[in-house]
């Protein structure tokens, strides 16, 4: 999807491994906006698909203004406040001073991209690498040591939906987090923008639900049955999944549950959806049971009638719709029900 980059820059913050304190971190900033040229346009476009396949958390913006220094700054900057450079300025200053406590911590560049994808307008903030390489003069053919920038080790990066986050919609942020002992590594990054964890329960169960749904009718099917079989297949198999993972489960798990043969598919077709439909999934959440249960459980009401059965009742041919007469049937119901019934049905005879 094409990217219309709006502004860009780049701060160097120095720091070796393994230090800490008030001059443990130099900052070298760059005082312009990066030329929108073909370097930067195609750096950019790796690395927000770079950045859609590693990011995992889902979040928002933290509110307290005592804590949260970078939030404010973003605000003025979209208001109209403050201009590109001066934010970024700021925004680096937040970043060295949570680099400063951070003893693990290593200094690397600043980029600071806004960007649009169709309607929607986003504020990544990615710190990058440089790794060693070999190139080619290309006058004399010799061969030369290269600095790059490693885009494979994309740990510390956070992407804010202003579209959303102007509109007050939660969650409108996106970022990075490592697994048990990287996570900590990266920890003052995620302080620094005052990145908020977005757990609702509700939120990625119904999310989770509607991304296994759109995923089934992505696919090519030989028959409409073959894709309404995948589609009860799936259900079931999701379920269970819930039923097991009732606290924590992964979303790598849902996606074997979803997709057995290819998880992968799932995980990439949910990454690769972006703007105002996109599905913003962490990488692990608690399931919300009320709202994964109507994947096993019908219920529904007909003026003053409620009716309440298994999806399997239905498999089973015991609860029919019959259009003909635009009825419910109940097959082969217990003798209790049936007396019950017929206790309270109107007497023909009476009404002949």
């Amino acid at each position: 999807m094409p990217i219309a980059i709006t502004e860009a820059t780049i701060h160097q913050l120095i720091k070796k491994e393994k230090t800490q304190g008030d001059e443990s971190v130099a900052v070298k900033p760059r005082t312009t906006v990066l030329p929108n040229d073909e370097v930067l346009q195609q750096l950019c476009t790796d690395l927000i698909n770079m950045y859609g396949q590693v990011a995992n958390s889902n979040g928002t913006l933290g509110i307290d203004p005592n804590d949260h220094k970078w939030p404010l700054a973003l605000s003025e900057y979209v208001e109209g406040n403050l201009a590109f450079m001066p934010f970024t300025d700021a925004s680096v200053e937040c970043i060295a001073t949570e680099m400063r406590t951070a003893f693990l911590s290593n200094g690397g560049y600043a980029l600071f991209l806004r960007y649009q994808v169709d309607v929607q307008d986003f504020l990544l903030v990615a710190m990058l690498k440089l790794k060693e390489g070999a190139g080619v003069d290309a006058e004399t053919l010799d061969l030369k040591a290269t600095l790059n920038i490693d885009l494979a080790h994309l740990n510390e990066a956070a992407r804010v939906n202003l579209t959303r986050w102007r509109a007050n919609e939660q969650p409108h942020l996106t970022f990075i987090k490592g697994r048990a002992k990287s996570a900590p590594v990266s920890d003052y990054f995620r302080d620094a923008l005052a990145c908020t964890n977005f757990t609702d329960s509700k939120h990625h169960t119904e999310k989770v639900i509607q991304a296994a749904k759109d995923f089934i009718e992505a696919q090519e099917w030989a028959t409409s049955a073959e894709k309404k079989q995948a589609h009860q297949d799936m259900r079931a198999r999701l379920v269970a999944c819930f039923e097991q993972s009732k606290i924590d489960v992964p979303l790598s798990t849902v996606a074997a549950a979803i997709h057995p043969d290819a998880p992968d598919d799932f995980l990439t077709f949910v990454r690769e959806k972006v703007g105002p439909d996109s599905y913003n999934l962490n990488d692990r959440f608690a399931p919300h049971r009320k709202s994964y249960i109507g994947l096993k459980r019908i219920t529904g009401k007909m003026g003053s009638v409620s009716v309440a059965f298994d999806v399997a009742d239905v498999l089973a041919e015991r609860v029919k719709y019959d259009p003909d007469i635009n009825a419910l049937i109940l097959t082969s119901p217990s003798d209790e029900l049936k007396s019950i019934i017929e206790e309270n049905a109107p007497d023909p005879d009476a009404a002949a």
